[in-house]
């Protein structure tokens, strides 16, 4: 069911998504210039102790973005869970009927009768 409200609440996760993404290109760009620079003056930059024990910034992003993806899956399980617990109250007090779920086999078994 599609609100005025949830609209307008799509329409604004929308715009940050959208300026996540505008900010990738030019974040890069100075990132490599900075590196560039850095690289020019530098030119022999010294391993870090242990860095064969350290993970590369790829394996980082990526475990943290798994990791995301969990917590952001479990939330909704949790929540959704709690909204069906609230429903009757809910229901209520936005004015909405309640939602009966049917089965297959209830409409066969009615379609049979």
């Amino acid at each position: 069911m599609s609100t005025q409200v949830m609209d307008k609440v799509s329409e604004v996760q929308e715009q940050v998504i959208e300026l996540l993404a505008s900010i990738k290109e030019p974040v890069t760009q100075a990132v490599g210039t900075v590196v560039g620079l850095v690289t020019e003056r530098v030119t022999d930059v010294p391993a870090v102790p242990f860095a064969n024990e350290i993970p590369t910034p790829k394996e980082i992003i990526d475990n943290q973005a798994k990791f995301a993806s969990k917590v952001v899956s479990t939330n909704k399980t949790v929540a959704l869970s709690v909204a069906r617990a609230a429903a009757p109250i809910t229901d209520q007090l936005l004015d909405r009927k309640p939602v009966r779920k049917t089965t297959a086999a209830k409409s066969t078994s009615k379609a049979a009768a």
